[in-house]
């Protein structure tokens, strides 16, 4: 009985073309997926570049506020200090209004928290970038504390030590408008007479809250500029992405 050949080159080429359509399959998956996860990393920068932009035109407002507040505070401690001509009185009643004023800053994380929250970080392929993402949160951190430090210095010793010494409704200063945009009911405001000015001035306590305020403003100014500067590098860096 004769031997059964076996067609070994049939073999070798339905064998090679096994394994070159698994191949082909499996690579098709791979681009596949690469698609689907430059896609996720595109629209994950576009979100986040959407959110820092808005964020650093929040901090530039931050920085503007808070050099005011910096410079105010450090010109009423210069006025304490001196007997005060008809034109320093009226520039100490406006710096006392201004010392008033109180403002916070908070910036926005939906899509920076969202990111983290889902692990998405993880397709966005800049080194450097996911080191400046995941570095965010403590100098975000950083900076709302001084914020924050500021907002309760303000509401919870300046006020309270000025309703003491002086009429609150002679300096506060003006209410903003309402959301609507009409404007508030209009309070009547009293003169600051030399009397309330000369006991503010003798204060030694009032003199210390202004220091605190301007020292609490220069924190905030701090550690508003190293964000900012955290913030550029960020945006340039998603803008870097986006652009790949």
């Amino acid at each position: 009985m004769a031997e059964k050949r076996i067609p070994w080159l049939r073999a070798l080429v339905e064998g090679t073309v096994i394994v070159g359509s698994i191949l082909l399959a499996l690579a098709l998956d791979a681009w596949w997926d690469g698609v689907q996860e430059r896609q996720e990393e595109r629209g994950h920068l576009t979100a986040l570049l959407s959110e820092f932009e808005d964020n650093d035109l929040v901090l530039e407002q931050a920085h503007a506020t808070y050099y005011q507040h910096y410079t105010d505070a450090a010109r009423l401690l210069e006025l304490i200090e001196d007997d005060l001509s008809v034109d320093e009185a009226e520039e100490f009643d406006r710096l006392l209004s201004a010392v008033l004023h109180n403002q916070t800053f908070h910036l926005e994380s939906g899509a920076f928290d969202g990111l983290m929250a889902s692990g998405g970080v993880h397709v966005i392929r800049d080194q450097r970038l996911r080191n400046r993402l995941a570095a965010w949160p403590s100098h975000l951190t950083e900076w709302t504390e001084e914020v924050d430090a500021v907002f309760s210095l303000v509401g919870s010793e300046i006020v309270p030590h000025l309703a003491q010494l002086t009429r609150l409704r002679s300096v506060a200063p003006p209410f903003a408008d309402f959301p609507d945009g009409e404007p508030p009911p209009r309070i009547p405001s009293l003169p600051q007479t030399a009397a309330s000015r000369t006991l503010l001035a003798s204060s030694m306590e009032f003199e210390n809250l202004i220091h605190r305020r301007a020292q609490a403003s220069w924190y905030a100014l701090r550690d508003g500029e190293t964000l900012q500067l955290q913030l550029s590098e960020i945006i340039q860096l998603l803008q870097a992405g986006l652009n790949q």
